[in-house]
């Protein structure tokens, strides 16, 4: 369905949830699902970074998106699913994770243009999260002011 998956397409921020508060769900990223044109996508929150295969369907009149997802928590391998309906700029919806938690959500569709990762694979964390690497004038490569190997 063309015209549904357009309408979804996009990343939307996750911004509420019945099991996790805020601050968890941004606990390494702001936590958002991610629907890319080909029916794949990604989402992070809490410390899950996931790869997303989904569809969309009309129901009663409405898109109806429903997505499996697999990708790590931590560094643990973990998978689940999801379905979520979108009525204007806003998707209301549920999270499994398997064998584990489930989760009601809202996500709010996010208006900045950035760039979607061409990828099946997650997006890397914003550099400020990632180590820093500094040339020292001795040329010793330290790591966040420390040295390297310490």
């Amino acid at each position: 369905m063309a015209t549904g998956r357009r309408l979804v397409e996009g990343r939307w921020r996750i911004v509420e949830t019945e099991m996790w508060d805020q601050e968890s769900l941004d606990l390494v990223v702001p936590a958002h699902i991610t629907f890319n044109r080909n029916g794949l996508g990604e989402m992070q929150l809490i410390a899950i970074g996931a790869s997303i295969d989904y569809r969309v369907e009309e129901r009663g009149g409405a898109p109806v998106i429903e997505f499996s997802w697999s990708g790590f928590d931590e560094m643990d391998p973990t998978t689940g699913r999801g379905w979520a309906s979108v009525e204007g700029d806003t998707m209301h919806g549920k999270l499994f994770i398997h064998q584990g938690d489930e989760s009601s959500f809202i996500a709010k569709r996010d208006r900045v243009v950035r760039r979607v990762s061409g990828s099946n694979r997650p997006l890397q964390p914003p550099a400020a999260a990632r180590p820093r690497r500094v040339r020292t004038r001795h040329g010793i490569s330290r790591d966040r002011g420390r040295a390297a190997g310490r």
